[in-house]
């Protein structure tokens, strides 16, 4: 089965699972307009993209381009550079929320475009030469029905022409929840937790790590410290949203 048919039984399976809801916005319950389809567009325009200067280590706005910020300075980051969608805010948290634990798939194809599109619009995005989501344990993914970072990624290679791999890295072990942990207990509990499957694939390569939201930087550490291991050249991350009060 080729390629561009699996994303395109993909994209009508998520549009199929998001048919059936009540004709009410998922965010703010305003009915739904003809063309709008589980968010409304006024929901949608609430997205605070971040467009101006940033931090190139965790990607959070500055007053001027900077390699790091107070949000990041006391912070070991194994990444090369970071580029964030939006804080996380109500809405962007919103999305999320509807996007990880309400089946709403096609909330992750619109944010990855507009992540794909973000990068695309900074022109540093023509060095990297394949995207890797952040893996799911498989008993996680099971219960979900799929892996959302998987899902922005999909929609940014079709915005950046960018190759994604999903068989590249594996989540050994179930890891506790990190939302409840502070930055110590989220690095401890994802220590170890990733594995590179194909390090020949992933050697000499420079790869974008796509996760939903960076908070800490934990889970991306771990993914970023297993890619180097196996040889990557460099590694770089984009996420949807980050809490950039709640960093340190």
């Amino acid at each position: 089965m080729s390629r561009d048919l699996i994303r395109a039984l993909r994209a009508l399976g998520g549009a199929l699972l998001d048919f059936g809801v009540p004709p009410h916005c998922s965010l703010c319950k305003a009915p739904l307009e003809e063309h709008e389809r589980v968010v409304c567009e006024g929901c949608w325009s609430k997205i605070q993209v971040i467009t101006g200067p940033y931090c190139a280590a965790c990607g959070s706005p500055s007053d001027v381009p900077a390699s790091t910020c107070n949000h990041c300075e006391n912070r070991t980051l194994r990444f090369d550079r970071a580029r964030i969608l939006s804080p996380f805010d109500e809405t962007i948290q919103g999305l999320i929320h509807q996007l990880k634990y309400r089946g709403k798939r096609s909330i992750g194809q619109r944010l990855g475009i507009m992540l794909g599109a973000l990068l695309a619009s900074d022109g540093d995005s023509g060095d990297l030469d394949m995207i890797v989501p952040v893996p799911l344990h498989p008993s996680r993914k099971k219960e979900r029905g799929y892996n959302q970072s998987a899902l922005v990624a999909y929609a940014m290679e079709a915005r950046l022409g960018i190759r994604v791999r999903t068989d590249l890295m594996t989540r050994t072990r179930r890891t506790a929840t990190q939302t409840k942990l502070n930055a110590e207990e989220r690095a401890k509990n994802v220590a170890g937790a990733f594995q590179v499957t194909c390090p020949e694939s992933v050697r000499g390569q420079e790869i974008l790590l796509v996760d939903d939201v960076l908070t800490t930087g934990a889970t991306v550490n771990a993914c970023t410290q297993a890619l180097l291991d196996a040889g990557a050249k460099r590694v770089s991350m984009a996420a949807l949203a980050h809490p950039f009060s709640e960093a340190r």
